[in-house]
């Protein structure tokens, strides 16, 4: 499954997904042409097109929640309190802290 990262609710950064390999991501080429936009994160520079992890990126990662919180997410969900991907897909579609938000793509 991807993600597409979304900065600032009106342009698509890119997209987001894990395979065996891990976790990549991938700027959309309007996004790094547009002088309007900013990278998603430091670690992330628009001046390179893909990035790879063993992990999820930590810009991703600081998006979730924590503690008590995450667990109460978690159990209503029905996810595992480890489960990164799902936490991610599952919450960071609106209400987040920053410039960018999620959206699930269908896959067919």
């Amino acid at each position: 499954m991807r993600l597409k990262v979304i900065y600032k609710g009106k342009y698509t950064a890119g997209l987001l997904w894990r395979d065996e390999t891990g976790y990549h991501f991938e700027y959309d080429d309007a996004f790094i042409s547009n002088e309007n936009t900013f990278p998603i994160s430091v670690n992330m520079p628009k001046s390179q097109k893909k990035f790879d992890s063993d992990r999820l990126f930590a810009n991703f990662q600081s998006m979730l929640s924590e503690g008590f919180n995450r667990e109460l997410q978690c159990k209503a969900l029905g996810i595992d309190t480890n489960d990164d991907w799902n936490l991610l897909k599952f919450t960071c579609e609106k209400d987040t802290i920053g410039a960018i938000t999620i959206a699930n793509i269908e896959e067919a």
